[in-house]
């Protein structure tokens, strides 16, 4: 295993919070009076503990709501965490459909990493999403808005992205990762996955681009992966 940097939390905006996670995958979590909201609960079940326990340190207001943004098990095995606390999750229909579908699979693939860092992998259990959405899904909380958008696939089927207008942040999940080779096992098209990071990297209303792989990137870091996947 590569030496990584170390985990870091970064306050991206004064209530929306990312989760850098080298060696494994990103997460964000939004703070609000009325409750949280997360997006992706990291690879396994003590990943999101551990998630739960940095927001913890933030706020005791509820966490109300997870969004899982793909169906790669380092992005949602630490679903049982949240769903144990009380969260309700929610994903795209196609995300769903590829965690039932591919459920031995990512595991079988995720035995070495759990392997190397003494994490049991009888605890990793798939928890589906509650609620399923087709296209767009407006969440209020605590006052902000959060639009949940799927504008097509394009790493994985569902790929969904959550945006921020107040912070004028985009979570992109699975499309974007930061000077990092990404996995294209279940990529339906390449070509589509190149036209949604131009697409996202057109959106005039968004600076800070946080991805599921790598740190926080901007508008050149997309572009520039789209040039490397071309």
């Amino acid at each position: 295993l590569r030496e990584g940097v170390p985990t870091q939390l970064k306050q991206v905006a004064p209530d929306l919070y990312f989760l850098y996670d080298d060696l494994s995958s990103n997460s964000g979590f939004l703070v609000t009076p009325e409750g949280v909201l997360v997006i992706d609960t990291r690879q396994h079940p003590a990943h999101g503990r551990d998630l739960i326990e940095r927001i913890r340190k933030i706020t005791d207001k509820p966490i109300k709501w997870v969004i899982n943004t793909h169906a790669h098990g380092d992005h949602y095995y630490g679903n049982p965490a949240f769903k144990a606390a009380g969260a309700t999750i929610i994903a795209h229909r196609d995300v769903v459909a590829g965690m039932v579908k591919n459920e031995q699979l990512e595991l079988k693939r995720r035995l070495a990493f759990f392997k190397s860092l003494n994490l049991d992998p009888a605890e990793v259990k798939t928890v589906l999403p509650d609620v399923t959405f087709d296209s767009r899904l407006t969440l209020t909380l605590g006052g902000r808005t959060v639009e949940i958008m799927y504008l097509g696939p394009g790493q994985n089927p569902g790929d969904t992205l959550v945006y921020f207008p107040h912070a004028r942040a985009l979570y992109v999940g699975g499309p974007f990762a930061k000077n990092n080779w990404s996995n294209m096992s279940f990529t339906p098209s390449m070509d589509g996955w190149i036209a949604l990071l131009q697409r996202i990297a057109a959106m005039e209303n968004v600076d800070l681009f946080l991805p599921g792989h790598g740190d926080v990137g901007g508008r050149e870091d997309v572009l520039a992966e789209a040039r490397l996947l071309t």
